[in-house]
């Protein structure tokens, strides 16, 4: 059994170049100067302080969830990505450590994904290596959607020991794995079996 609370990044890139107020007001208009640029290009590396709160069982490549367009991709921790924006737009991106678990499952939990500090709500991990099955046990508080990057599609998956409907992505690219967690819940244990 492997418990920890891994480590993670957050990243905010904001376009309000010449904008004057951050968040732009409700219901104003704002025109750029004639010749401004409108958009902004720029890249992203993953967060240097992982390699000091990652466990051993990272592997060196890491999970990056994008929030306001939803998407997952996965990246070496050396490498970057370009972000585009457009003027008074802005993206949060969350950063996590890829660990390397049995049965060569690759695993991040991103948290809820309805939350600018998704892995904010997650309390607690826990890995468990059995003849037959590998389980991933995560304690979220709150609810919402709760989202990880898995390169598996599980086999099953549970919430506080009830078998729960979850979705997976298995495109190469992706691997999102989401799971609804609805009610009124403070905390809640999902159990991901493989």
């Amino acid at each position: 059994m492997i418990r920890s609370q891994m480590g993670s990044g957050i990243i905010g890139v904001f376009n309000c170049q010449t904008a004057g107020k951050w968040p732009p007001v409700p219901g104003s208009q704002y025109l750029p100067p004639p010749g401004s640029a409108h958009s902004l290009e720029c890249h992203v590396s993953p967060v240097e302080f992982l390699e000091k709160v990652a466990d051993k069982s990272w592997n060196g490549t890491c999970a990056v969830y994008a929030f306001h367009s939803g998407s997952l991709s996965t990246m070496p921790k050396k490498g970057s990505f370009e972000v585009f924006l457009g003027l008074l737009k802005s993206e949060i991106f969350t950063i996590l450590p890829i660990r390397v678990l049995g049965h060569d499952i690759q695993f991040a939990p991103i948290g809820l994904l309805d939350m600018y500090n998704s892995k904010g709500a997650i309390e607690a991990l826990e890995c468990n290596d059995g003849e037959f099955a590998y389980m991933v046990k995560v304690q979220v508080r709150e609810c919402g959607r709760f989202g990880a990057y898995s390169n598996t599609k599980p086999r099953f998956c549970t919430v506080d020991s009830k078998e729960k409907h979850f979705m997976y992505n298995a495109l190469a690219s992706d691997g999102l794995l989401i799971i609804n967690l609805q009610g009124e819940c403070s905390f809640g244990d999902i159990e991901i079996i493989y």
